[in-house]
């Protein structure tokens, strides 16, 4: 038998931990190991850093090597350095900004998050509170597996608007998880109907239809395109929780005509309805091409995916993947309008809701007809 005797000096160097590899060097790597590149002959050509420092890098792509290319490496960049990370490109170039500290796991919604706008928060990331504003995109859609904060997000919603605009906001609520979750709140002036079930929601997506013609009617009168354009303050929300429940695919034989009409009723809202004053937030649990038709989703820009699954359910609520590799963190999600951001979506509860509404008063609106008029 052999003994090795190595030098006290080499044994000491063996043990000391070799420095970690610092962000920007992992990044290439990743480039290179994944061929993230383009051949130009004989030469391989991977994106080129330009300037970098601070967990800020820019690369410029060689050209053939497209941007969209990135995307099927995020997942990879993200865990080779096991930090968060943003990318975009802009002005040419591919940025990707690293961050040290991670996202909160949760945090709580505060009366400090009021705006006096048609701005609500949507959540929190590194560059501080996301807000959606409804004036800019009047619709939403909303996916993701139950009890990872879909629900909670309507809530926010719900409280938010309430703080905001009191006394011209109303809303119709399509609570079709039986009214479990907005029962409690139907007592409020603001909400007009509180639906439970399908012909329920039939009935009342059928006079919401009404108000549409009407309220058409009135905007021809008055020459108005766009209520944006006018001094009108009132709008309407009309907030669908559960969607699935409306899909004519999904439902009994006898319930099909029933749910056939609600998807024609909230198509047309989708359609038309943002220019006249209506906001449209659907949100399904069950996101598949039969309980998102494409009627509504082609008039959504705004979009907010929680937690999902498998990557189908991700591609119908953001035309993309993404949904179903965000962390296993309630309130955890996609917002996209323009580009998909992860934010983590403030809590509230039942009780701290409550308290709002309780100290908000109450005050009733006017009509849609006398504010046109005196437009």
């Amino acid at each position: 038998m052999i003994e090795w005797i190595l030098p006290a000096a080499v044994i000491g160097a063996a043990l000391v931990p070799t420095r970690r590899k610092n962000d920007k060097r992992i990044i290439q790597e990743i480039f290179e190991r994944t061929n993230t590149s383009i051949k130009n002959g004989d030469t391989v050509l991977y994106p080129k850093l330009v300037s970098g420092g601070e967990g800020r890098y820019v690369y410029s792509l060689p050209i053939g090597l497209s941007s969209d290319t990135i995307k099927n490496i995020e997942l990879t960049i993200r865990e080779a350095l096991n930090k968060e990370i943003e990318w975009e490109f802009k002005n040419g170039y591919l940025h990707i900004q690293v961050f040290d500290d991670r996202l909160p796991n949760k945090w709580n919604y505060t009366a400090d998050l009021k705006t006096d706008t048609w701005e609500v928060p949507i959540g929190k990331n590194h560059h501080g509170v996301l807000y959606h504003d409804f004036e800019k995109y009047p619709h939403m859609l909303v996916g993701g597996t139950t009890r990872f904060g879909k629900t909670v997000f309507l809530k926010i919603l719900l409280a938010s608007l309430l703080m905001n605009k009191k006394e011209h906001v109303s809303f119709y609520i399509l609570d079709l998880k039986g009214g479990l979750e907005f029962n409690r709140y139907k007592h409020l002036h603001q909400i007009k109907t509180l639906a439970s079930d399908l012909l329920e929601a039939c009935r009342t997506l059928d006079q919401i239809a009404k108000e549409l013609k009407e309220r058409e009617r009135l905007f021809k009168e008055k020459g108005i395109s766009n209520i944006v354009d006018t001094k009108i303050q009132k709008r309407t929300f009309i907030i669908v929780d559960e969607a699935a429940e409306l899909s004519p695919k999904l439902v009994s034989k006898e319930h099909k005509k029933y749910a056939e009409y609600c998807m024609n009723c909230l198509g047309q809202i989708a359609r038309i309805g943002g220019a006249l004053g209506y906001r449209l937030i659907y949100a399904t649990q069950y996101p598949t091409r039969e309980a998102v038709p494409g009627q509504v989703k082609m008039n959504m820009v705004a979009r907010l995916a929680f937690k999902m699954p498998e990557s189908m359910g991700s591609r119908v609520i953001l035309d993309e993947t993404g949904a179903e590799e965000l962390e296993a963190i309630p309130g955890r999600a996609l917002y996209k309008i323009e580009k998909k951001r992860e934010v983590q979506v403030p809590y509230i509860n039942d009780k701290t809701l409550e308290g709002i509404i309780n100290g908000l008063g109450t005050k009733e609106t006017g009509t849609d007809r006398n504010a046109i008029k005196n437009d």
